[in-house]
């Protein structure tokens, strides 16, 4: 059995626990019209899609009349060639990812905004015996660090961090945040950047130190490592797809909407205990772990009545931290292709109600 047919039974059965149904029947005469059915990728696990983990969690989408099957958790490196492959109708991912697929030229629509960037987002550790930041500069051009690629969130970052800190270390990339952290805990490396919950993980099992807490620094420190403002996790999609299955987005972008809500009105405790009940996800993940994250997280998320939206001044932003510290040196922003009124449709999300 491939890999992908594992991954989709293994989903269909998280389903069932939860009591989402994987399958419909077909409606008798006279009662409403089939679900439809998106396709769904994700690029990681990490808690900065959490009203997509809310939303699988509490059936929203289910509610609100929409099938979504979700085929990979892990596709930040081969969620993009799903997409364009026609296996996902629906990338949840950084908007810095999607901007790959559109200079391709790849026509895209990004639908909503997931939660916002910013430095608190990843944990930077290290091995045991190194203790700080500074013993860490200290090594000079000796000590190593693994971080994802390019055009990813711990990558914009740790640039951040290493100039503050002028850190002179060789950098490594692996495609994935569980490649990440298992090639830090090999002790191949002196560093990493990694999701805050596999940090807390790794400390309390003593196999790592956290020299850069997200729950610990301060709003001036936080600032200079990214200073940046603007939307970061972001679902998109191939705009003739998504055409194709208006119906079927506005309702997933509604269940989204009201994954936000509940957001914000939950602590991070209640949060974390909802989101571990998607085994199949964070099964690895104390609850506990989970709740920090939640803790760092929450203020990121947009809050409001018009919490999702991407407005053109953060569009603009994004686009101009893209060359200075997201790896994206010859992005023109005046190509039309990533232009705010050719790349972002609001449309789904103003057809949205409460």
């Amino acid at each position: 059995m491939s890999k992908c047919s594992t991954f989709v039974r293994s989903i269909a059965v998280l389903a069932v626990a939860l009591g989402i149904s994987a399958t419909r029947e077909a409606p008798a005469q006279g009662t409403a019209p089939p679900v439809e059915t998106l396709n769904l990728a994700i690029a990681s696990s990490a808690i900065v899609y959490g009203p997509v983990w809310i939303a699988i969690a509490d059936r929203l989408f289910e509610k609100n009349g929409v099938q979504v099957n979700v085929v990979n958790t892990n596709a930040l490196t081969t969620g993009s060639a799903m997409l364009v492959s026609g296996q996902a109708d629906l990338l949840v991912t950084t908007a810095f990812l999607g901007l790959r697929i559109a200079t391709e030229g790849k026509p895209l629509s990004y639908v909503i905004n997931l939660s916002n960037m910013g430095a608190r987002i990843n944990a930077f550790i290290s091995k045991p015996e190194i203790k700080s930041v500074e013993q860490l500069a200290a090594l000079g051009d000796k000590c190593r660090v693994i971080l994802l690629p390019t055009g990813t969130a711990t990558w914009a970052i740790y640039k951040g961090v290493a100039g503050k800190y002028k850190l002179g270390c060789s950098v490594s990339s692996a495609g994935t945040p569980p490649l990440v952290l298992a090639s830090a805990l090999s002790g191949q490396f002196d560093a990493a950047m990694v999701n805050p919950q596999d940090a807390y993980g790794a400390r309390d099992a003593g196999r790592a130190n956290v020299l850069i807490d997200p729950l610990v620094i301060d709003d001036a420190t936080a600032n200079q490592l990214y200073p940046y403002q603007h939307p970061l996790s972001t679902v998109l999609g191939l705009r003739s797809n998504l055409e194709a299955k208006r119906g079927a987005v506005i309702r997933f972008v509604r269940a989204l909407r009201q994954a936000n809500e509940k957001i914000t009105a939950s602590t991070p405790a209640q949060l974390g205990e909802m989101t571990v009940k998607l085994t199949d996800v964070f099964a690895s993940t104390p609850v506990s772990a989970l709740t920090q994250q939640w803790q760092i997280q929450k203020a990121l998320f947009p809050q409001g009545p018009t919490a999702g939206f991407i407005s053109a001044s953060e569009w603009n932003a994004l686009i101009a931290a893209a060359p200075a510290v997201w790896g994206f040196a010859n992005l023109d922003p005046n190509n039309p292709t990533v232009r705010y009124e050719n790349i972002v449709d609001m449309s789904y999300f103003n057809s949205t109600t409460k």
